[in-house]
């Protein structure tokens, strides 16, 4: 039904345009025009691409143009034939790349696959004859067919290198449906390899044998990737004088009108790496986001939202991000994948462009780069959060701190201790007791209350407490045990949840959704007038992010109410982004999840 939805909402057809070598041709006034009959789905910047004209030249030769209309003949400039440029045939060596080239010729990538077309699919290869630019001095051997490669060999196309600490790991990237061998960092972990290369934890563990997704320092891994071309991004002009690497105050123009872009993997076309879930997603955030639009005009806004489709491809956002179209953005929104957000914010940190983060992503996006704003609490400002929740609303009582069981969790652990200890408090401080999952028993109490705080992802670590807490609870009275873990813990189905009840679950979370609210209730009447069904959670996700990211940078005045976000923007440093640190605190009452408190995890 999305799908539908959406290619209703869009109007955009991937059918077959008329080519420029069919359409009729036109003499008016000793100019040349082709003569395109506009089709279902045709747009100006299909047009643009098809004819190599710029769509400001298309309305200018078609006066009174009011739009593109089915059925209708559309005037389109001929360019005149330009003097045929010199080129030379090169033949390639071993281990060279597009990119080398380009700068050995003096030249760019996108010239030498416009030069050479098979190298956009099938890649670079040794001893290919290839075009280059200019005129080459080298001779070259003339080869009647190239010989036979095995087709497991890999292609070479470009050299990465990873950092963690004072490691480094230097990574062949090869795109020919074949594998990297790639050496385990020192506290990397599956989950981190698994979205550095987007490829599932599954598929890795398939490929290499594993059983279990534990790795260690120094392992060799084998990962697949897959056959793409990877373009490197051209920045644009900015303004003079702009330093990305300067801690001075930045200044935006002023204007009457805005342009937003909405970055997010809608995948209309289908094709290799489509996910239909994802697609439907990226459907419900568009309306979401439009929603916010119609709001946003009725608030004063005058701004041009342009939709682009990611298809959650890395060689797809480096060709939006080089559009001609994408130059005049003021803000990006997305995209809505957080592998892809490190791409996004270095072409908005070079390009001064500010970049707003819809859904969670890694700190280091945010590592000097003053540009993204993320709306999403990180873990680490959650667990924070919480425990400046505990240290105000938990005073007199035993706050128990138990020591997770997995490395991953580690971090939360030490986020939760570092921030209770270390935070200013007016009154008394609660005391804190630091123990572990076997020795939690014995601090417990019968004449206070016993607040355990779990700060785990872990599956294991939360059914061991649940376990242990049940053949304890009679140290302390029956209404005397309160438990906080995270938000993962809902997802655990070994856990009881009677005993979650029980003991009334707490956490901290990033966003609350009241579905009941007068709020949200009007606005999913509007909702539902436009699009026939209701919200969901990511649709006012979309919502709240467009809703609040235009009216704070483009419009004065009181902020608008959002339906299930407290955004919160502050500089995590002088020289990083912004992250949103309001935290909304969760408990679970009578099998329902309501909200009983927030905190700033700052």
């Amino acid at each position: 039904m999305y799908r539908l939805l959406i290619l209703f909402l869009f109007f955009i057809s991937f059918s077959a345009m008329a080519q420029p070598g069919v359409a009729n041709v036109v003499e008016i006034e000793g100019q040349k025009f082709y003569e395109h009959k506009v089709e279902t789905g045709n747009t100006l910047w299909g047009m643009q691409s098809m004819y190599g004209v710029p769509y400001q030249e298309i309305v200018e030769a078609n006066p009174g143009f009011d739009g593109l209309k089915e059925g209708e003949i559309v005037l389109v400039p001929i360019k005149e034939v330009e003097t045929p440029e010199v080129t030379s045939e090169y033949k390639v060596k071993n281990r060279e790349t597009l990119y080398g080239l380009s700068r050995k010729f003096n030249t760019t990538v996108d010239k030498l696959i416009e030069l050479n077309p098979s190298l956009a699919t099938e890649g670079l290869k040794k001893h290919q004859i290839i075009k280059v630019p200019g005129a080459v001095s080298e001779e070259v051997e003339p080869i009647t067919q190239l010989p036979e490669e095995n087709p497991l060999t890999p292609n070479p196309f470009v050299v990465d290198t990873l950092e963690s600490g004072d490691a480094q790991s230097s990574v062949v990237l090869t795109f020919s449906d074949s594998t990297i061998q790639h050496t385990v960092l020192p506290n990397e972990t599956m989950y981190k390899i698994s979205k550095r290369f987007m490829v599932s934890i599954e598929e890795i563990m398939k490929l290499n044998d594993l059983r279990s997704t534990a790795v260690r320092e120094g392992q060799i891994l084998t990962i697949p990737v897959k056959n793409e071309r990877v373009d490197r991004v051209d920045v644009r002009p900015v303004l003079e004088g702009y330093n990305p690497d300067s801690p001075d105050s930045l200044q935006f123009e002023e204007k009457p009108s805005y342009n937003v872009a909405i970055l997010i993997p809608l995948h209309l076309e289908f094709g290799p790496g489509y996910s239909e879930r994802m697609s439907e997603l990226a459907t419900q955030f568009y309306m979401g986001a439009t929603l916010a639009v119609d709001s946003l005009e009725k608030m004063g806004l005058n701004a041009n939202v342009h939709i682009f489709d990611t298809k959650n491809d890395s060689a797809t956002i480096a060709g939006i991000l080089n559009s001609p179209d994408f130059t005049s953005m003021d803000v990006i929104i997305g995209p809505l994948m957080n592998g892809n957000a490190a791409q996004v914010a270095s072409y908005c940190k070079a390009n001064k462009v500010r970049m707003v983060c819809p859904v969670p992503v890694d700190s280091d996006v945010l590592e000097e780069n003053r540009l993204v704003y993320a709306t999403v609490p990180s873990r680490i400002t959650l667990i924070r959060g919480l425990a400046k929740y505990m240290l105000e609303h938990k005073k007199g009582e035993r706050i128990i701190l138990i020591k997770p069981l997995d490395k991953e969790s580690q971090p939360l652990y030490d986020a939760f201790r570092t921030a209770f200890l270390e935070t200013e408090v007016i009154g008394n401080r609660p005391s804190l007791i630091e123990t572990t999952l076997e020795g939690f028993s014995a601090h417990m109490s019968r004449s206070s209350n016993n607040c355990f705080v779990v700060p785990s992802i872990d599956r294991r670590t939360a059914t061991k407490f649940i376990n242990n807490i049940n053949r304890s609870s009679f140290r302390a009275r029956p209404d005397g045990v309160q438990l906080y873990g995270t938000r993962e813990w809902l997802k655990f189905s070994e856990l009881n949840n009677v005993f979650m009840n029980k003991y009334n679950f707490h956490f901290a979370e990033q966003t609350h959704l009241d579905y009941y609210s007068d709020e949200m209730i009007a606005l999913n009447k509007g909702f539902r007038l436009k699009y026939k069904t209701d919200m969901s959670k990511i649709a006012v996700q979309a919502y709240d992010v467009v809703l609040h990211s235009c009216s704070d940078f483009f419009l004065s005045g009181e902020r608008p109410m959002l339906i299930m976000n407290d955004i919160n923007l502050e500089q995590v440093s002088e020289m990083d982004g912004y992250e949103n640190s309001h935290v909304f605190i969760i408990e679970q009452e009578e099998f329902e999840l309501i909200k009983v408190g927030s905190a700033n995890g700052h």
